[in-house]
């Protein structure tokens, strides 16, 4: 952590993405990931599997495991976010963060992450970040939309043509602490090779 470098960024800051590394993850519309998330809290500690494709604004998401819901999949379109969870009534709304609430008794910081899954600040807030000393980012530490902040650390990235997207990323706003651990990448960059 002494070599790594520290800044505080806006929106507003020619430095946000200004950099090729961000340029290129910011490009990055079309990935698919797969892995587990461990959600943890004061009393309570759950583990699933997540498949997670992203097709720009679109995505589908399947999960299964435990938090008492077995598979569930969550798919975006243009029309809206379902949820469909086996031998119940599928849930819809105009946005995920919407349903986190009701599916994981929080709100979890879904439109954030779409940027933070791939070692990005969400654009339109503040942001500090620390880098390795591979320049690419450590920790980020930024308010989601709805005002929480959230500390996140970065590790184990799998390099790509142009870029590299993170192994594990840690979360956490008291009293929740989500690890990502991503066993593999599927991205458009490994289409253009």
């Amino acid at each position: 952590m002494l070599l790594s470098s520290c800044a505080s960024l806006t929106q507003d800051s020619p430095s946000l993405y200004s950099d090729d590394y961000a340029r290129t993850l910011l490009q990055l519309e079309q990935w698919s990931l797969r892995g587990r998330l461990n959600i943890r809290s004061d009393n309570q500690s759950d583990t699933i599997n997540i498949n997670w494709q992203q097709q720009g604004p679109d995505f589908d998401i399947n999960l299964s495991g435990t938090l008492g819901m077995g598979a569930v999949r969550i798919n975006s379109s243009s029309n809206g976010v379902i949820i469909e969870k086996a031998g119940e009534e599928p849930m819809v709304a105009s946005s995920l963060q919407e349903l986190s609430s009701d599916l994981l008794g929080y709100a979890f910081p879904a439109n954030s992450l779409l940027y933070w899954i791939k070692g990005l600040p969400a654009p339109n807030r503040n942001a500090d970040i620390t880098r390795n000393p591979q320049g690419l980012v450590a920790t980020l530490s930024q308010a989601d939309n709805q005002g929480r902040h959230w500390e996140i650390q970065y590790d184990r990235y799998q390099g790509y043509q142009d870029a590299a997207l993170p192994g594990r990323i840690r979360l956490e706003q008291s009293p929740y602490r989500l690890t990502f651990i991503i066993t593999a990448w599927e991205t458009d960059m490994q289409e253009r090779q």
